[in-house]
């Protein structure tokens, strides 16, 4: 077996093993939004969606992005073998996520008021912000237990963390639902917040890595590695949570929390069944990038293996989420989200930009352009808020799905230009020509779904785009990696 067959395995190893992971997620996610959407409705799925993004919000300003940054520091003293260096890094992240979730539950507590105002326009929810505010402590000390695994590459532990933390919140969050219905919005998401926690710290604690106290100056010799990219990435994911959160208010102003409800509950379906291949790509594709970042010809080879495999997985799938949106909204929610088909069917096409943005982006962190990278997301977040804001008041919940495509699409444009100018790296000619050929068809299958209202050249369309992905996507996969041979030595094993 060839090194470069070899890399494909290994990115399709990993892939697939989150990917299962995703797979019974989604069994959970069906039966515990199934029920919920049954109990909330549209509106109260719109209260819980603001009270999240609320939070979410102000951790993007308060968790200084060291979750993201430190996956370097980690990650290069894993590869060396230097469990010295290894514990110091993790002694300082620790004490840093104490520190900043810390803060981050007093700015929510001090603001939990004016948060409620900005979010519904009264002072209802002041008590639940308030409450919330433990949560911003508990998802900062998760996420270190998250990125400890990720960058220490072990993907099965993370992925047995993922599964048990969702199964175990089912559990939680059906009984407070049924018991006492709507208005248990905040015991419910602290204690999913409780449980995830103690799950990913289980099996943190399996990798027996042993803190190593660093003198002061030491401290602050890695903490200001940390600091200075962590805070430009945070300022930079500050701008893409308050463009959601605005395009929230928006909606909410403009719609009604209904709309907010579609909308929000059209997003974890994209980014919570659709996009289990970025959660691979966060839990094994950062850290290989950032283990090769002193070679860039390394790094160009990667970017596109990551690409052409994640293209190759993404096209069948989004093909068949098209076709069967409307089956999978009936299943995940109620025939009274139905409203919500179009953006998901826009939303779906924009996964394929998001993923050449998203695998290029990634380089800026590790080569700690983190300048840069705070411009890009700048101005993307401004590109989509602008377009949310004017093709919602136009078309409606679906024109958020189209500003979603039109944001990553421009996106790529100016990220493209600078990686491929200042570190030679760029898209392969074989690579690009399979994004388009799946552009091309999805974006067929779209204009079939959203033009013929049923009928048979409607199936006869939707049958043969299906086909030609799955087995354009498994001829291809066989060439990169001698997939039959893959498979069987897996079934052997």
């Amino acid at each position: 077996m060839s090194s470069n067959q070899g890399n494909y395995r290994s990115i399709f190893k990993a892939t697939a093993i989150l990917g299962s992971v995703q797979l019974f997620n989604i069994v959970i996610g069906i039966i515990r939004n199934k029920i919920v959407s049954l109990i909330l409705g549209p509106a109260g799925m719109g209260i819980v969606g603001m009270l999240t993004s609320a939070t979410q919000t102000v951790n993007g300003f308060t968790n200084c992005g060291l979750t993201t940054s430190a996956v370097k520091n980690l990650s290069v003293a894993y590869e060396e073998k230097d469990m010295t260096a290894l514990g110091k890094a993790l002694y300082v992240l620790r004490k840093l996520l104490w520190s900043t979730g810390i803060l981050g539950a007093l700015v929510v507590l001090v603001l939990s008021k004016q948060l409620s105002i900005w979010s519904f326009g009264n002072e209802d929810f002041t008590l639940s912000f308030a409450i919330l505010s433990l949560s911003l402590i508990i998802t900062q000390l998760t996420n270190g237990n998250i990125v400890i695994l990720k960058a220490c590459r072990k993907i099965k532990l993370y992925a047995k963390a993922n599964v048990l933390g969702n199964f175990l919140s089912l559990f939680i969050t059906l009984p407070l639902y049924y018991i006492w219905g709507p208005g248990t919005d905040v015991p419910v998401l602290l204690s999913m917040n409780v449980t995830t926690f103690v799950c990913a710290y289980i099996y943190q604690r399996k990798l027996n890595i042993a803190e190593v106290k660093t003198e002061q100056q030491e401290f602050k010799e890695i903490s200001w590695d940390i600091f200075k990219v962590g805070i430009a990435i945070a300022v930079s994911e500050v701008f893409p949570l308050m463009a959601s959160y605005l395009i929230r208010a928006n909606i909410s102003n403009v719609g009604g929390l209904t709309d907010v409800g579609l909308y929000s509950a059209g997003f974890a379906i994209l980014n919570g069944y659709v996009g289990m291949i970025f959660t691979a790509m966060s839990s094994d594709y950062i850290p290989r990038l950032s283990g090769l970042v002193k070679d860039d010809k390394a790094c160009e080879v990667t970017i596109n293996s990551q690409l052409q495999l994640s293209f190759l997985i993404l096209f069948p799938i989004l093909a068949l989420f098209i076709v069967f949106s409307k089956v999978i909204v009936y299943i995940l929610y109620s025939a009274d989200f139905f409203a919500m088909t179009g953006m998901l069917y826009w939303g779906a096409l924009a996964m394929l930009f998001k993923t050449l943005n998203w695998c290029y982006g990634c380089i800026l962190i590790p080569k700690r352009d983190s300048k840069v990278y705070f411009i890009f997301s700048v101005l993307s977040a401004a590109v989509y808020l602008g377009a949310s804001v004017v093709l919602y008041n136009y078309l409606g919940v679906t024109g958020l799905g189209v500003a979603f495509l039109i944001s990553h699409f421009f996106d790529f444009i100016p990220g493209y230009i600078y990686v491929s100018r200042k570190y030679g790296i760029k898209v392969f000619g074989n690579v690009l020509f399979q994004f388009c050929i799946s552009v091309a068809v999805l974006a067929m299958v779209i204009a079939a779904n959203a033009l013929l209202e049923g009928g048979m050249l409607l199936y006869c369309i939707d049958f043969v785009a299906c086909l030609f992905a799955l087995l354009y996507s498994i001829y291809n996969l066989n060439k990169l990696m001698n997939l039959k041979s893959f498979i069987l030595s897996k079934i052997r094993n």
